[in-house]
This record gives structure tokens, sequence and C-alpha cells, in this order.
């Protein structure tokens, strides 16, 4: 059973059981029945997600036997309608995590029935890159397909955040660069890091993107000396440039060195500072660290003069911190 199977994960579920050769049951908020009927449920493998009918009705349609694996996203009392579904040795296995169980626990409670919440990086890179590369051969073979997407502008994250939240949607939410970034600069923060090349050269590839800032508190070295030469071959004009911009007055002061002649088109805020730890681990002043770099930066950008034609910040905030800074929200 997939639970929101017409959401991202769920759609992708789907397809990936029926190639498995599974039998698979869906649900979903009735409005969305529709959608799977065109996947080729039919009703007696369908159910609605906003009650927990799906336990009675499953149980019959599997004539009591129950299911051997629950993909959840649901919480609550749809965690335990979905525990009691699952028969001898069943797998439940908890993708949304909003409501946690311990799994002893589950064991104790349903006999047999293994429970496991799911963290994508625990596999490991090796391990990830295997089933990434086995996903691409699944799609060059057909035995997979698309999802769905609906796009929003990447300046319109917080309504497509919305949407999400909501459960509006079908199939993956997606956001998309403005095509206003052509023929200006570019500037950005962590620019010379991993990420922060990546999305250079994507940039400069993808969007015809005139003049790169590649900025970062060291500034240049003999690895950066090569990414500025790769997106000049391209075509693109690159500069790297040592800024700290948690600090306002270096901010102002880097802004005013976007050329005249490719005005400022957009900031895209990768800087980061990683103090990776558990809740318990946390500190008032580990948590200052990363924050500097990424919601003071971000806070700096969002003030400051950027000057026309100006397309917007992309950065990830994080709610925190002394209620009389900018970083509460």
């Amino acid at each position: 059973m997939v639970h929101a199977a017409t959401g991202g994960v769920g759609m992708a579920a789907v397809q990936l059981a029926r190639h498995w050769g599974a039998e698979v049951f869906a649900t979903a908020s009735q409005g969305k029945w529709e959608t799977l009927r065109a996947l080729g449920f039919d009703d007696d493998h369908i159910a609605d997600s906003r009650t927990t009918a799906f336990e009675e009705k499953f149980l019959s349609t599997t004539r009591g036997r129950g299911l051997d694996v629950v993909l959840n996203s649901l919480a609550g009392e749809f965690v335990d309608a979905s525990l009691r579904l699952l028969g001898e040795r069943g797998h439940f296995v908890e993708m949304g995590k909003t409501d946690l169980r311990d799994p002893a626990e589950i064991g104790a409670q349903h006999p047999g029935v293994r429970y496991r919440a799911f963290d994508l990086m625990e596999v490991g890179p090796d391990r990830i890159a295997a089933m990434l590369a086995e996903l691409m051969d699944l799609f060059r073979e057909g035995a997979l397909t698309p999802l769905p997407t609906k796009a929003f502008d990447a300046r319109r994250a917080g309504e497509a955040y919305r949407f999400v939240s909501q459960a509006r949607h079908i199939g993956k939410i997606v956001l998309i660069v403005p095509s206003g970034l052509t023929g200006g600069t570019v500037l950005i923060t962590g620019g010379t890091g991993m990420a922060g090349s990546a999305l250079a050269r994507h940039l400069v590839a993808r969007y015809g993107v005139a003049h790169v800032m590649l900025v970062s508190r060291s500034g240049g070295d003999d690895r950066t000396a090569e990414l500025v030469a790769e997106l000049r071959s391209a075509g693109a004009g690159a500069a790297v440039v040592a800024c700290d911009v948690a600090d306002r007055d270096a901010v102002a002061g880097l802004l005013a060195r976007v050329p005249a002649e490719h005005p400022l088109r957009g900031v895209f805020h990768a800087a980061g500072v990683l103090d990776d730890g558990l809740i318990a681990s946390l500190t008032p002043q580990r948590v200052d660290v990363v924050l500097r770099a990424k919601v003071d930066g971000a806070w700096n950008f969002a003030r400051a003069d950027r000057g026309p034609g100006f397309v917007g910040v992309r950065a990830v905030f994080v709610d925190g911190g002394d209620r009389r800074h900018p970083r509460s929200g």
C-alpha cells in the first residue's frame, strides 16, 4: 500500500512496485481518484487518505490476508490502521516521519512486523550512485516514465511550498529559474564550493548568464582558476571575489563591484558553514556559527541596494535566534 499515491514519492513508488511485480493498493484524497484510475487502479485498490476506512476496505479486498508492505506518509490513527493491515512478516516503511514510532514497541504490538523510518543518506553515496544508475537504465528501457510536474517561478517559492503543504499537487513541484537572468551578472555565494561550482556551470550552459561572480570568504585557488577558465571558455565572464557575506558593509562593497555592462540579475546564496550534530549536542555558539553565514548573509543581500533589473535572492532561510535579530524570522 502506498499512501498519498498521487504525490511525487507516491507515484514513483507505484511505478517501482509494479515494475517489481507487486499488487499495489493506493490511497489519495477523493478529488485525486481519477488520477489513480488513469494510472490503472480499479476501485478495489483505491481508498481515501483522509479517513481510516482503507483498513476495512483493503482487508476485505485481500480476504483478510492484509498487506506485505506499507509505504507511509501519514500520522496518528492512520499509522495505527496501516500497521493493523500488515500481515505476518510485514514491512512498514516510514517516509513522512511526522509520527515516528519505536521499532521495538511496534514489533511487540505487531509480532513479525518490521518498522523502519527511511533516510536516504543512511545507505551512503556509493549505494545511492548505484541506485541512480539503475533508475537511469529503467528510464532508458521505458520501464519507468517521468512524473508529471507543476512548475513555479523560483521567486514564488513560498507559494509553491504552501501548495505542497495543502496536498493540492499531483506528481512533483519544481522551481524554475526565470529567463530574466540572461545577459546580466549572477552572484553566487559559496561559489567556489561543490554546489556553487555546479550551479555556475548550469546557469551559464542552460540560461546563458553573461557574467558570474563567484564569492567565497577565502577567494580563489588553483581549483577555482580552472572553474573560471571553464566558464570563460563557455562564453561567460567570470570572477572570483573574496567577501564575508555576513558583514553588511562587505556585501555593499561586493555589489559595487558588479560590472555596469552586466547589471546584477540575481543572487544565489549557497554559502554555508557545516557543523553537524544531534539536537542535544547543539549550543547557541554552534548555531550562531552556522546561521551567521546562511541567514545573516541572506539578510544583508535582502536589505542591500541591488539596482534596477534585479531578479531576486535565492536562499535557504532558517528560523531561530534572538528575537531582536532578523534571524528570528
